[in-house]
């Protein structure tokens, strides 16, 4: 019994000790120069939390954005090796807003959130695919059955059945899990939490002017069979002109501005 009492006693002291040595490494780091150059520096990378802005008469929603602050003791063993201060190794806590889309996935995502200066497309033509593929241009594509696709591309799951659905739901493991409200089986894709997107602004064979006016931070662009590729071309000057980046739509819809 008394040698029980003496592990117990033991365990105990090793606990203690290091939660002692934890704290006092805190207050060591509280009052380190690299500690105050994270605390003073903070305010400026914390945003708060945008609301998603959702029509519920349409059923549709524009994704908002998490707010954010700067964990400051996660931030300094970033970067304590270097001893200096570099923002790239700030690490943050996201704050959810009211409203997110997380909540909301059974309304349709008719663009992402224009704060972030994004813009996606959305390709029905395999000539102009294969010339973003060439350049190495993120884009989605549209798979009514599962076909292997280039890194640079993210899949929409247009299956037209439950088994060719539930095939391109397992075999496109790291994809976000999207559909189209025009091209998917929409109660399986609310079923099975995907995110549903609904393109409004379709390039076709004539239109190169109008979706160039249209297009703007935020917007998913369908790229139709008939689309041109020199008007593609002409269209992502545009879009280069408009300092948009263009992102798959996994990252035009994250409401985290690091995603």
């Amino acid at each position: 019994m008394r040698r029980i009492f003496e592990w117990i006693g033991g365990f105990a002291l090793i606990a203690f000790s290091f939660y002692f040595t934890d704290k006092v490494s805190l207050l060591v780091a509280s009052k380190s120069e690299l500690m105050q150059e994270i605390e003073a520096v903070s305010s400026i990378y914390e945003t708060k939390p945008e609301n998603a802005k959702i029509d519920k008469k349409e059923s549709t929603i524009v994704p908002g954005r998490f707010g954010r602050t700067v964990n400051s003791q996660e931030s300094y063993l970033e970067m304590h090796d270097f001893g200096t201060f570099n923002e790239n190794y700030l690490v943050f806590d996201y704050i959810k807003p009211e409203n997110s889309l997380e909540d909301n996935k059974d309304k349709f995502i008719t663009s992402g959130n224009p704060t972030f200066r994004r813009i996606s497309l959305v390709v029905d033509n395999p000539d102009i695919a294969k010339y973003l593929d060439g350049k190495n241009i993120p884009y989605n594509v549209i798979l009514d059955k599962f076909s292997s696709v280039p890194s640079n591309v993210e899949v929409i799951n247009g299956g037209k059945d439950k088994s060719t659905f539930k095939e391109i739901d397992s075999k496109v493991k790291n994809s976000a899990k999207i559909c189209h409200k025009e091209r998917s089986q929409i109660d399986l894709c609310k079923k099975n939490g995907y995110y549903l997107i609904e393109t409004k602004l379709v390039l076709m064979q004539s239109n190169l002017i109008e979706i160039k006016n249209s297009a703007s931070s935020g917007s998913i662009i369908l790229i139709s069979s008939g689309a041109k590729l020199e008007d593609v071309k002409h269209f992502l000057n545009e879009i280069e002109y408009k300092d948009l980046e263009i992102v798959k739509i996994s990252k035009l819809i994250s409401e985290k501005e690091s995603a």
